[in-house]
């Protein structure tokens, strides 16, 4: 697949590279489940619970930690996992036209 970015304006570029970014995403995501389904069935099939192997606490008082998803450009000490209210700096990001996708962690 080739295209030609010589013709395309800034704007047209940046649409590009957030749709691409927004793809890989997308693409990492379902490898990520494809992933996970096919170990877990390999452990299952010789008589192993994948999530002991690793020692992965599953129990119901184990609190799992979030991955920041969302960094704030202008503080990159504020981030944010993309679970629960949006904090206050991504509400404003957002409503001074910036998308959402542009604060995401790469």
């Amino acid at each position: 697949m080739s295209i030609d970015l010589t013709s395309l304006s800034v704007a047209e570029l940046q649409q590009l590279i957030r749709d691409a970014g927004a793809r890989i995403e997308l693409v990492k995501r379902q490898q990520y489940a494809q992933l996970k389904r096919s170990l877990e069935a390999q452990a299952r099939e010789a008589g192993f619970d994948v999530y002991q192997l690793f020692n992965i606490d599953r129990s119901e008082g184990s609190k799992r930690v979030a991955v920041s998803t969302y960094r704030n450009p202008k503080d990159p000490e504020q981030t944010w996992a993309g679970i629960g209210k949006r904090p206050e700096w991504i509400r404003a990001a957002i409503n001074a036209g910036e998308s959402l996708d542009s604060m995401r962690i790469a």
